[in-house]
């Protein structure tokens, strides 16, 4: 009998898929978010859990930790345009945890809510043998600005917001006992909220999605969803330059842009005319984005080096169940 490790976690979400029932919602299982139609309004739901073992290293505060899962669920509401309601948080916490770790947990979280104008609005608290945090995030969306992960066209470029790597270049740093303050992006990310807001506004974006597993996983995510392919140009993929500080050769570099993930920027997918009109109104914001490849008909994924030669790009994006 297969388990979990040998089809991952993405499998078993279709497997998943395929049991449940279809309910009210507009938009269902296999976007950021869930959608429920609202008098002409996408009611937007979503939610996400870390544990001890999985996504909180030993370096990581609790003032941290509690930024960190209220960040990643908001960034599920960027990545569709949305403003964010508020969020519930459920703790299920040792029960030798102290008080001041509880209070800390608390304060992070409430510090990133605010941070984007909103609350944590409730939740749960049990017992549990591992630290595990949930958070469930709401969002409103008008109809005609929410963005799918599906709707990409051949010919569309493919773009990203940010640099890529700031998580990979923390991780690198904390193994390598440099600087904490390499580790910032990696446990404070910034969801690109008013970022996703006024893309959803400009009514130009094809598809989206935020990039939480990696980029060579995001694509392959959007690429199934699609049914299209992409080209990716490696030289033209913005790089933290904190990657390249901790990083000891070019191989880390272009690995950990394509795959390893935890950096929370989105991944856009729109005609090449609108391109300049929606780096003009980031530009307003003091984010950028960067073309950074094509859809192509062909379904395959494939990546132009440095030298200009094409190879098809693995799939190495993290995905819980798999440890490679």
């Amino acid at each position: 009998m297969k388990t979990l490790n040998d089809i991952g976690e993405r499998e078993a979400i279709r497997i998943i898929k395929s049991i449940l029932s279809k309910g009210l919602e507009s938009i269902g299982i296999g976007d950021d978010c869930a959608a429920f139609d609202i008098d002409g309004r996408y009611l937007l739901v979503s939610t996400d859990m870390i544990t001890a073992s999985t996504h909180i290293p030993n370096s990581m505060n609790p003032w941290e930790i509690g930024w960190f899962i209220t960040a990643i669920n908001f960034s599920d509401i960027a990545a569709k345009g949305g403003r964010i309601l508020g969020m519930v948080l459920s703790l299920g916490l040792p029960v030798d945890t102290s008080e001041d770790f509880l209070v800390s947990i608390i304060k992070g979280a409430d510090s990133c809510a605010r941070r984007y104008k909103t609350s944590i609005v409730g939740g749960d608290t049990k017992e549990n043998k591992e630290l595990t945090l949930s958070g469930t995030v709401f969002g409103l969306v008008p109809k005609e600005q929410f963005m799918s992960r599906k709707g990409a066209k051949v010919g569309d470029i493919i773009a990203v917001t940010g640099s890529l790597g700031k998580a990979a270049a923390g991780f690198l740093a904390m193994q390598k006992g440099c600087s904490r303050d390499f580790t910032r992006d990696l446990f404070q990310p910034t969801p690109r909220v008013s970022e996703g807001i006024r893309l959803g506004e400009l009514k130009v974006i094809h598809a989206s999605m935020d990039i939480s597993d990696g980029l060579s996983s995001s694509l392959y995510q959007l690429g199934e969803v699609n049914n299209v392919g992409f080209e990716i140009w490696l030289d033209s993929i913005p790089i933290s330059n904190r990657l390249i500080e901790v990083c000891d050769s070019q191989e880390c570099i272009d690995n950990s842009v394509l795959h390893f993930g935890g950096d929370y920027e989105l991944l856009l997918i729109l005609p090449e005319d609108k391109f300049l009109e929606v780096k003009h109104e980031l530009d307003l914001l003091g984010t950028n984005i960067t073309k950074i490849g094509r859809v192509r008909r062909d379904l395959e994924i494939l990546l132009k080096d440095r030298n200009g030669v094409y190879t098809v790009l693995p799939d190495l994006g993290y995905e819980h169940f798999k440890h490679r």
